[in-house]
C-alpha cells in the first residue's frame, strides 16, 4: 500500500497539508521529497497547499493582521526575524503604536535560534489555519485568501 493512499481520500490532502506545516522544514522538506518521490503531481499540489510566512505576507496587510494580532509581541517579532522588511509594515498595519513598539524592541534585541524563528513561522500558519476554521478568513484551493470588492468574503 502507497504511503499517500490514506491521503487520497475526502480531506486527505488537508491532513497532509496539516501535517506538514506542523513540521521542522528539514522534515517537512525530507517528507515532500518522499511524496514527490511517490507521486509528483500530488506532490507538487501539496507543496502550492502549504501555507508559508512568505505567503502569508504577500496578502492584504488587514487580512495579515487578523492573525498577527493573535501572536504575542516576541513571537511575532521572532517570526519575522530574516524575512523582508516589507513583512513588518504589513505585520503590524492594524496594531496601536505601543504594540508596534514593542514588537520593534524584541525585533531588535531577542536573538532567536533557527529553531525559535521556525516554530514562531508555525505558529502564525496555526493562528492563520485557525481563522480560516473559525470563518474569520475564507481560502480558496489556492490557499490565498478570497476577497471581494476589497472586504473578505465570510466563510458560508
Amino acid at each position: 500500500m502507497s504511503m499517500l493512499a490514506r491521503y487520497r481520500k475526502p480531506g486527505g490532502i488537508q491532513q497532509l497539508v496539516a501535517l506538514l506545516e506542523s513540521c521542522l522544514s528539514k522534515k517537512r522538506e525530507s517528507l515532500l521529497n518522499t511524496i514527490c518521490t511517490e507521486d509528483k503531481d500530488f506532490g507538487e499540489m501539496v507543496k502550492a497547499k502549504i501555507l508559508t510566512p512568505t505567503k502569508i505576507f504577500k496578502w492584504d496587510p488587514l487580512i495579515v493582521s487578523e492573525a498577527t494580532t493573535r501572536l504575542g509581541e516576541r513571537t511575532l517579532a521572532i517570526a519575522l526575524k530574516g524575512l523582508p522588511p516589507e513583512c513588518f509594515a504589513i505585520a503590524t498595519h492594524t496594531m496601536r503604536d505601543l504594540k508596534k513598539r514593542e514588537v520593534t524592541n524584541f525585533l531588535e534585541t531577542v536573538k532567536p535560534t533557527p529553531i525559535e524563528i521556525e516554530s514562531a513561522h508555525i505558529k502564525l500558519i496555526e493562528v492563520v489555519r485557525v481563522l480560516e476554521k473559525e470563518g474569520s478568513i475564507k481560502l480558496d484551493e489556492n490557499e490565498m485568501p478570497m476577497v471581494n470588492n476589497g472586504m473578505m468574503k465570510k466563510a458560508s
